[in-house]
């Protein structure tokens, strides 16, 4: 990249600065839980459409969703950036989901001129919902990212990373069926169903010395009858199975689904296992696009660690994202090196201070970079679909 193209990204972004901070500022300081963002996305398209962009919302079934889009004069890949920004129940964004979504905006904004001068389509997705449903989820299954060359975020953390990938899960809520009786004076008319949920407990404890090291499954119960004096005739439980590959997701929930059946079998009660809340496949970070990116913060100063795609314990809608199109989430540090962990207050204050914007407008900057590098250099872009492609295949 020539000098005077970082010099110029460095502009823009500042240009943008003020903008940017009302923006991120006002997410942070009026909290909205998932499908419930009205503001945030508001705030987010007026910006958006202040700076050419066409922006459509309503989108893939969601108020709270958008699509951006900005073509440039010229022909080139298509770029989208990746915008969230729902908050935690009774903790605000504890998980730094403001600045998500300032990088997002910010970055696809700062793109335009490099589009009209180099080549590109710029798109942003605003994705709500990461956190209790996964909107990614079902733009992807919409086809959202289906024809995008790469898609890109950044989440806020204690270090700065070039990717990562999170591990697949499924969701469930397990439920069994019985017949009340009276637990003293005829238990052998009742048919218990908190018996069968505490066999499927135990018989999911039994089957975890056949499961991978990378498999996890907890669960807790809900609802566990109404008195120790009626046999229940209803328990209800909530279960998370995680592993760090779909395929092999799939094959751990039919062996969970066996201990249920087995369960219901063994105290005759029915039983049912639905979906509930989100349900994510592994993220599959591209870590030739990561690599890219990696090197372009490391040009404005940033220490960036390289993971080679280690898992992290826990799941992202992004995962799904990245089973459509070559995509990355970056990481970078906004507790000043101290260290505070995601979902706590401390880190709630992280994402609203100085520091934290700072550290969000460098990455701006990054992936402004990467974009210049993917307009101008087509080598980079085939270098990452030919692993895309090899991803598919395994």
């Amino acid at each position: 990249m020539e000098q005077k193209d970082m010099d110029r990204v460095k502009q823009v972004v500042r240009d943008l600065e003020s903008d940017l901070r009302e923006l991120t500022m006002n997410i942070h300081d009026n909290p909205e839980i998932g499908l419930t963002e009205v503001k945030a996305c508001q705030w987010q398209k007026e910006i958006l459409e202040k700076y050419g962009f066409e922006v459509e919302t309503p989108y893939a079934g969601f108020d709270t969703a958008y699509r951006a889009v900005y073509k440039g004069k010229k022909a080139g890949p298509k770029i989208a950036m990746l915008a969230e920004y729902d908050a935690l129940p009774g903790l605000g964004h504890g998980c730094g989901h403001n600045l998500i979504a300032m990088i997002g905006v910010g970055a696809g904004i700062a793109m335009r001129e490099f589009a009209d001068q180099y080549g590109g389509e710029i798109y942003v997705f605003g994705t709500p919902a990461e956190e209790n449903l996964g909107g990614k989820v079902q733009m992807s299954e919409q086809g959202a990212f289906d024809d995008m060359d790469v898609a890109m975020m950044a989440h806020p953390a204690a270090e700065n990373m070039d990717c990562f990938n999170s591990m697949a899960i499924n969701a469930y809520q397990i439920s069994f069926y019985g017949k009340t009786a009276h637990a003293a004076g005829a238990p052998h008319e009742g048919i218990n169903a908190l018996d069968a949920m505490i066999n499927l407990f135990n018989l999911i404890n039994a089957m975890r010395q056949e499961t991978t090291p990378d498999t996890r499954i907890h669960g807790i119960i809900k609802r566990g009858g109404e008195a120790p004096n009626i046999i229940p005739d209803y328990t209800e439980s909530l279960f998370y199975v995680r592993t760090n590959r779909y395929a092999d997701l799939l094959k751990v929930c039919d062996k969970v689904e066996n201990c249920a059946k087995g369960a219901a079998m063994g105290t005759g009660c029915r039983y049912t296992m639905e979906f509930a809340e989100g349900n994510y496949k592994d993220t599959c970070s591209n870590l030739t696009l990561a690599e890219l990116n990696a090197q372009q913060m490391e040009k404005l100063g940033v220490s960036v660690k390289r993971t080679g795609g280690e898992y992290i314990p826990g799941s992202s809608d992004l995962g799904d994202v990245s089973y459509r199109c070559p995509a990355i989430q970056s990481t970078f540090d906004i507790t000043g090196g101290k260290g505070y962990s995601a979902h706590t207050i401390e880190f709630t204050e992280c994402a609203g201070s100085d520091a934290g914007i700072e550290a969000s407008l460098t990455v701006i900057q990054g992936f402004v970079m990467t974009a210049i590098e993917l307009m101008t250099n087509p080598a980079h872009l085939e270098a990452i679909k030919d692993e895309f492609k090899k991803m598919q295949n395994n």
